[in-house]
């Protein structure tokens, strides 16, 4: 009995290392950003919590686990996968643990969909599908977050370029009205310590026709 207890508590413990790994086997972080005219007109409308308009500032879309080459899926046979996704079924979101961070989410990390009208279910949802693939514990994952949007500060870089938000002033190819082009994400590289920025990985714009 004694062998077949041990043998089973190294096949534990083996099966902990491997989350472990799942977890945090990925080569850097996207901080991805979004403008919120942008998301509303990309996505067909949008929903504001308590009927608030979101402040003219880039909102924080994810924090997102990435490999440096897509790979062949260990899951699934036939298919290569980019980023890691849901490395942890059970490790749901506990809003107590970040209580202490709800009105700076509310103010930088914010629900503008329609589907997920409420802030927390969006903050569930990226918990399980990217911050379970962190290596970060939830408090820690969100902080990191906020302090990286922070530290980048996106719309004052570009308000001390001569560009600010406005609804005559314009940026972009377009005649203007549905005709147009909008700045809609901005993917920077994060370090896998989730404090070191590498570079600005690509701007994501839209066209409205």
């Amino acid at each position: 009995m004694a062998l077949r207890h041990h043998g089973s508590l190294a096949v534990l413990l083996l099966l902990g290392l491997a989350v472990a790994c799942v977890a945090t086997d990925f080569d850097f972080f996207y901080l991805v950003q979004q403008w919120p005219g942008s998301y509303c007109d990309t996505e067909a409308g949008c929903c504001f919590p308590g009927n608030e308009k979101p402040a003219a500032d880039f909102g924080i879309h994810g924090l997102w686990p990435n490999y440096a080459a897509c790979r062949p899926d260990a899951v699934t046979p036939n298919k290569t996968s980019c980023w890691p996704d849901f490395c942890n079924a059970t490790d749901t979101l506990n809003p107590s643990l970040i209580r202490d961070l709800d009105s700076d989410l509310r103010g930088s990390w914010g629900t503008l969909s329609c589907k997920r009208k409420n802030s927390t279910e969006f903050w569930s949802h990226e918990w399980s599908r990217h911050g379970t693939c962190s290596g970060m514990g939830q408090r820690a994952y969100f902080r990191a977050a906020l302090e990286l949007k922070a530290r980048l500060d996106l719309t004052g870089a570009l308000r001390d370029a001569g560009i600010a938000p406005s609804d005559k002033a314009e940026y972009c190819l377009g005649g203007g009205g549905r005709n147009e082009t909008q700045l809609y994400q901005v993917y920077v590289c994060v370090g896998r310590d989730g404090r070191t920025f590498f570079f600005l990985e690509y701007a994501r714009s839209i066209s409205l026709y």
